[in-house]
């Protein structure tokens, strides 16, 4: 599904991007030693006895102090008066010990979060500075909205050039500054060359502005775009330039009878020599020493795409607007055909001000209808011609689903394909000698009771072989395959956690891998080295303490780019990976330090909620992660409004320790209220036993576990007003809203808001449905689990909201006309409805994004005020 903008916070909404465990679930507590942990039991997390846990009973006073009193009783007339007053200060003694228990003052390990650091030790937190609730304001959202409580990340991006040693590594990158751009080098700090005076250029009589999209590896060439039109998610228009960097001449890269049309997108071939591509759904070639043009493909059309994907590749498959892929010599590149033809078409309409909506055709597969037919195609450069790759006797069906491709060399194609469910996958090998592929590899995901989604792309090392990500005793997991055609690979990671996103970088000297891993805890993102054989696997960030990392390599794996993201204040640095190391001081030099100090001294005017971090076990024993956000002058004594704030979809993570201070939290700070963050069964970070949950029947476990999660802490606290219970979120958060309120009935949320929410996921896409709940004629949960049905539940919520727009390519506004047909044949009459025409998924057309979220802040504001408990 596509983004919430969740004021800053970028949820890829259905499919949140798959963001465990050395370390016992107990222990999601220990963000940079700061967060104080209620969890199950009063079992209590102490940092100095890591494996440690020590139980706080209820009999808080010992036999040596009931035999003082018992002695004292026993004593003469005239002690009696000092002994009832013992009596009374015992009373008031074990009253306050009772209560500092219950609040967490005895857990002498953690702290609660509070968001004034710029460090990764935040020990360093002058506490005393940031509780003077009488000099501070609420937060606001359009303090949100400007910024205020965002670090901006340094813009770098290092650039690819292939073949590089690691001591002919200079780390060279691009940063944006304004409108201009630049040509750095991490060898080099004083380094720095724009590569153009002016962002626009004059062509034939007329203006065009432009911007960067990439640079050559030999570093002597550009690739620009000026006009850029949106389409989807990832996918836009644009008229595309190439620049020369030491000359400053730009050329347009495709020019038709005299005008510059719009193309899909234009990209270098891996040594620079040619630029492949796609308009009106063709490919072409380019080649930049001989100005030679070549059209690849003829076919394209509206239901045939060449090397672009459709809207349900784009989003669901490939996240991206590409599918071209060129091996490293430039002799061969393969692509992707997309044939829609037969897949069925969603009229969208277009209201804006005309007399009559304008009608958008959109190619959208739903499950158990037909989906696009793709085919492989491999095109040589110099014989110029293509090749298809046949798929003879292949287990997987027509409607086959191509996942990624790679080439390990200028002969041999890796491809990764599965059924139309994600549930069988094989791994074929395409030999552009013969011309013949071979299935080589092949999996079932039931072995892991999973299904097959990306996590990280496949890594060919330098001077042969491949890294693949499979599961290893159900955690992801790195593997290396000796040759292109290996069936069995060797493992490189292994244990209880797992590895995100695949390979982050490669040192081909020392032939050291660099990624990221949860560390056990799916909070954690921590930055990982190992050797290509599996040796000396080193955590280069500490583990001991809950972080999130992001690390980019350059190509010959000398330089990293790597970026702290919380919980504290992020920062980022360059550094030589073989001297990688957390000192805060190299953090202190970083180049976003000036927006991280400004955002530091501005927290410091706002009242900032502080979180908490715990674990809740439901009755089975099951282990649920949660996020506590609370107002900055909390009182224990005080009843506070709770809302909860969910996702839930397969795979995915709501709960992270990355800086923000968003929607909730503003909230949170404004009017006064807790907010809890949960991560029901089924999501991601936990490894697959966890995550299998939402197997076949989703909708089942996330309402389940959030009712159950919230009530369980409801009971280890005193101080979440019951009448004000609320629940809310977007896309797939809006449908486990929805679900949770059915589920529930009233009795322990008794408001929700809904954005954009699945109800029936026969309405939503194909490949994404199916991949978690199979196809339909396999299994009655769509209806009897998925769907939302059961309407009359709903009355019994005191009153719940719901918003969607109605252009919504991704969640079609079918979704919620459905289920508000199903309210009135219930007479369900106890919501609100608001309606954003011509807003997509994003809901942002018109200034419907700020409207958005002012409407939930001030519904919610009312319905908290108790507005509408009596209509």
């Amino acid at each position: 599904m596509a983004r919430n903008s969740d004021m800053g916070r970028l949820d890829a909404d259905i499919e949140l991007q798959n963001q465990t465990s050395r370390r016992n679930s107990f222990q999601l507590e220990e963000l940079n030693n700061f967060a104080i942990d209620h969890d199950d039991a009063d079992l209590v997390y102490h940092p100095t006895s890591y494996k440690g846990l020590n139980i706080v009973s209820g009999d808080l006073s010992g036999m040596s102090f009931y035999q003082r009193l018992h002695h004292f009783f026993s004593l003469p007339k005239t002690r009696r008066k000092i002994s009832i007053l013992g009596i009374i200060l015992f009373i008031v003694w074990i009253v306050l010990l009772v209560t500092f228990a219950h609040t967490g003052a005895f857990q002498n390990g953690n702290k609660t979060v509070y968001p004034g650091q710029n460090s990764t030790s935040p020990e360093s937190t002058d506490e005393s500075a940031l509780k003077d609730p009488q000099e501070r304001i609420p937060m606001t959202l359009q303090d949100s909205r400007s910024g205020a409580f965002s670090v901006f990340s340094y813009d770098l991006e290092f650039v690819s050039i292939p073949g590089m040693s690691y001591d002919e590594d200079q780390g060279y990158y691009l940063h944006r500054s304004g409108s201009y751009h630049f040509l750095k080098k991490a060898s080099d700090s004083q380094f720095s060359k724009k590569l153009y005076d002016q962002p626009e250029v004059e062509y034939n009589g007329q203006s065009h502005r432009f911007s960067l999209v990439s640079l050559n590896s030999g570093l002597n060439k550009a690739l620009l775009v000026s006009e850029v039109e949106a389409q989807w998610r990832y996918s836009s228009y644009g008229v595309y330039w190439v620049m020369d960097i030491d000359s400053g001449a730009i050329n347009p890269v495709f020019e038709k009878d005299n005008k510059l049309p719009k193309i899909s997108f234009a990209e270098f071939s891996p040594q620079g020599r040619y630029v492949t591509f796609v308009f009106e759904n063709n490919i072409y070639l380019l080649d930049l020493q001989t100005n030679e043009q070549i059209q690849i493909t003829d076919d394209g059309s509206s239901s045939i795409l060449n090397g672009k994907p459709d809207w349900v590749y784009e989003e669901e498959v490939l996240s991206s607007d590409r599918a071209i892929y060129w091996c490293q010599d430039e002799s061969h590149f393969s692509f992707i055909r997309f044939d829609d033809t037969d897949v069925p078409v969603y009229d969208l309409e277009i209201f804006r001000d005309n007399a009559y909506p304008v009608t958008e055709k959109l190619k959208y597969p739903k499950p158990g209808y037909n989906n696009p037919i793709v085919s492989v195609h491999v095109y040589s450069v110099e014989g110029k011609t293509t090749h298809e790759v046949m798929h003879d006797n292949s287990r997987l069906g027509s409607d086959y689903v191509v996942y990624q491709m790679a080439w390990t060399s200028g002969e041999k194609l890796i491809i990764k394909e599965t059924d139309r469910t994600s549930r069988l996958v094989d791994i074929r090998v395409y030999d552009s000698e013969t011309t013949k592929s071979t299935v080589v590899r092949s999996f079932d995901a039931k072995e892991y009771d999973g299904w097959y989604t990306n996590n990280g792309d496949i890594f060919v090392v330098p001077g042969g072989g491949y890294i693949d990500t499979v599961v290893h005793d159900y955690h992801d997991h790195l593997a290396y395959f000796e040759s292109a055609t290996d069936s069995e690979p060797k493992m490189i990671t292994k244990g209880d956690w797992d590895v995100v996103d695949g390979v982050a970088g490669y040192n081909p000297t020392t032939k050291l891998l660099y990624f990221i891993g949860t560390a056990g805890n799916a909070l954690e993102r921590h930055i990982f080295t190992v050797k290509l054989d599996g040796q000396d696997l080193k955590n280069l960030t500490n583990t001991e303490k809950v972080s999130t990392y992001r690390l980019s390599v350059s190509s010959g794996g000398k330089y990293g780019f790597v970026q702290y993201k919380g919980p504290a204040i992020p920062t980022d640095k360059i550094i030589e990976m073989d001297k990688f190391s957390e000192d805060k001081d190299e953090y202190v030099k970083s180049k976003n330090l000036n927006t991280a100090n400004m955002v530091e001294e501005v927290l410091k005017r706002y009242q900032m909620p502080s979180k908490e971090y715990k674990t809740v076990t439901l009755e089975d024993g099951t282990k649920i992660d949660v996020i506590e956000v609370k107002p900055f002058d909390f009182n224990p004594e005080n009843k506070y409004p709770l809302l909860v704030s969910v996702y839930g979809g397969p795979g995915a993570q709501k709960l992270s320790s990355v800086f923000n201070y968003g929607f909730e939290e503003v909230l949170v700070s404004n009017l006064e209220i807790i907010v809890w963050y949960i991560d029901p069964r089924g999501t991601g970070g936990r490894g697959w036993k966890y995550k299998s949950f939402a197997k076949d029947k989703i909708g089942y476990w996330e309402p389940r576990d959030i009712v159950g999660a919230t009530q369980r802490l409801i009971e280890m606290t005193d101080y979440i007003d019951m009448d004000l219970t609320a629940i809310w979120g977007w896309s797939y958060g809006g449908f486990t809203t929805l679900k949770t309120l059915e589920y529930d009935s009233g009795t322990t949320f008794k408001y929700g808001m809904a954005v954009a929410p699945v109800t029936n996921w026969l309405l939503y896409d194909s490949i994404y449905t199916e991949r978690y709940m199979g196809k339909p004629e396999n299994n009655e949960n769509y209806q009897s689990v998925s769907k939302i049905s059961d309407v009359d539940k709903f009355k019994q919520v005191t009153r719940f909201l719901i918003m969607h727009g109605t252009a919504d390519d991704n969640v079609h506004f079918q979704n919620t006309l459905q289920l508000l047909d199903a309210f009135d044949r219930k007479g369900v009459e106890n919501y609100d409805m608001h309606v954003f025409p011509d807003s997509n998924h994003n809901i942002n057309h018109n200034n419907a994004n700020m409207v958005v979220y002012d409407k939930l802040f001030k519904w919610l504001e009312a319905a908290f005020d108790k507005k509408w408990v009596n209509l």
